[in-house]
């Protein structure tokens, strides 16, 4: 009869400790407040962040997959210069220290932030253009004072 006290108050032992170890693991967990959803979702559209009297321009990049791994996920600060091509001479620098962006919806579409009246300026030129990553600290965009190029025919009688 004494072996059954003794295997009773062992058993009885282990079942207080499981109790008592359950409750506070029990009181842990409730006692500490559920961490609160802090990622704030990436917008759908960057429209609603164009400051007064700038516009997004749209523009082709020609190195728009080694731009990708250079920049982050919103986008940089870059010197743009024409790309060359079958008709025109490449190298020409276009801007500098201008705010590119990348599309959220499809990462491989950029576009540049300038004033509005520098956008029909941007527009004159026929891309695509080259990026050259900048400081992002950098300020003071502005596009090249000259054109491209233009055309005039003269005729002769």
């Amino acid at each position: 009869m004494k072996q059954k006290l003794q295997i009773f108050a062992k058993n009885n032992f282990l079942v207080l400790a499981f109790v008592v170890l359950g409750l506070i693991s029990y009181f842990a967990t409730a006692s500490t407040p559920e961490p609160k959803d802090s990622f704030i979702p990436a917008p759908k559209s960057v429209d609603t962040f164009i400051p007064r009297g700038f516009s997004l321009v749209p523009i082709e990049i020609a190195n728009a997959e080694s731009l990708a791994s250079l920049i982050g996920d919103v986008g940089g600060v870059v010197d743009l210069y024409l790309a060359s091509s079958e008709r025109q001479k490449g190298g020409l620098r276009v801007g500098s220290k201008l705010k590119l962006l990348r599309a959220p919806l499809n990462p491989q579409q950029y576009a540049v932030l300038i004033r509005d009246s520098e956008s029909p300026r941007l527009l004159s030129y026929a891309g695509p253009f080259i990026a050259v990553v900048q400081n992002p600290e950098e300020t003071g965009a502005q596009l090249t004072s000259s054109g491209p190029a233009k055309i005039r025919v003269e005729y002769q009688n």
